[in-house]
């Protein structure tokens, strides 16, 4: 029945990415709003591995299996969120860190997982939309640009999904918004100054590997 639920899986993230990306073409959307909006949504597939799966080798497998669509899709340059400005390897990068997570975590340290998907989904994905549609004070790191604006949001989303994430895990109130105030600020900084998109690789194993062995 595992591996059922993990077919179960591909299909629901396939359904969400083809609803995505039509509305975001009848709306007009730009191919980078799209994608960041499939970033979001996606994070969210911990949800269903975790309540449909058992062990990290069957909730890996789809994660594997996106990891390798992503890099096809990425390399033939089709989809809406892969006609960006630039080639980015985010959305390779994206399954592959959820992947890590799940080896790591999934079995032992579920509430990790959940935290550095959560903060990578809506921290990273609300920075970008965000610093897009209302940056106006920009900073650079070499050729790479971002906005004050969108490292706030990145930072108050990933407070957010933090301390909603510790108290759903029964921590005391004090320690999930304490805690979850250190590691927003953690993640804004590691957000602010990564390389291209490394950062959807830094920012989930990095808050992941804290929660697991600071709570």
């Amino acid at each position: 029945m595992e591996w059922i639920a993990a077919v179960g899986t591909i299909v629901i993230v396939g359904i969400v990415l083809a609803l995505l990306e039509w509305t975001g073409k009848k709306l007009q959307m730009q191919p980078e709003t799209i994608r960041k909006w499939i970033h979001i949504a996606v994070g969210h597939w911990v949800f269903l591995a975790l309540a449909w799966m058992e062990h990290w080798y069957v909730a890996i497998t789809p994660l594997l299996f996106f990891t390798l669509i992503n890099w096809i899709t990425l390399k033939r340059g089709t989809g809406r969120m892969n006609q960006v400005e630039r080639v980015s390897y985010g959305t390779v990068y994206y399954p592959m860190a959820l992947a890590l997570l799940v080896l790591f975590f999934f079995e032992q340290e579920p509430m990790a997982l959940v935290a550095g998907s959560m903060v990578l989904a809506w921290g990273d994905g609300l920075a970008a939309l965000v610093g897009k549609r209302f940056g106006k004070t920009f900073y650079t790191r070499g050729k790479i640009r971002r906005s004050f604006e969108g490292s706030i949001a990145m930072f108050l989303a990933s407070f957010l999904v933090l301390t909603v994430t510790f108290l759903l895990y029964e921590e005391p109130a004090w320690l999930a918004v304490s805690y979850g105030f250190l590691l927003a600020n953690i993640a804004a900084l590691i957000e602010a100054v990564s390389y291209r998109d490394t950062d959807n690789l830094l920012i989930p194993l990095t808050i992941g590997a804290l929660v697991a062995f600071a709570l």
